[in-house]
């Protein structure tokens, strides 16, 4: 059995009016999904949360953004052929900036959404039980 591919997911928050909206992208393939990606030796989980922010949606975070690590899951990837740990970090940012979706990634779109719009327009169970919990993270600051 081989380990698994060990991912880095950045869920990007932003509040404004009391609300809170967070960053979603959209694959080729209609996908609504969190900004993730494989972990890299050299890093910490949290700089690779941070590089696959940046790398997806040209949101620039800097570690003092980091709320906490809200989750992990695991899934078995049918693209990979492996089973996948990803581990999921929320943060917040002050100012609200434009996301770029990156194209060589296949993602075609990028959204600020309010969070239950965020929740019920992801695709991924998982991610959707992550947006949840963000809710309970960021009232109870």
């Amino acid at each position: 059995m081989s380990k698994p591919i060990i991912s880095c997911m950045g869920v990007v928050t932003h509040i404004q009016n009391r609300q809170i909206y967070t960053a979603l992208l959209k694959d080729k393939d209609d996908n609504w999904v969190l900004p993730k990606g494989h972990f890299k030796e050299e890093e910490t989980f949290v700089e690779t949360a941070i590089r696959e922010v940046l790398e997806e949606t040209q949101i620039k975070l800097k570690k003092e953004d980091l709320i906490d690590k809200i989750g992990e899951f695991n899934y078995f990837s049918d693209t990979e052929n492996s089973d996948k740990n990803i581990k999921v970090y929320l943060f917040k940012i002050d100012e609200l900036q434009n996301i770029i979706p990156l194209e060589k990634e296949n993602f075609t779109e990028g959204k600020w959404l309010p969070l239950q719009k965020a929740i019920n327009k992801v695709t991924y169970q998982e991610q959707k039980e992550i947006l949840e919990k963000v809710k309970t993270v960021l009232n109870r600051g």
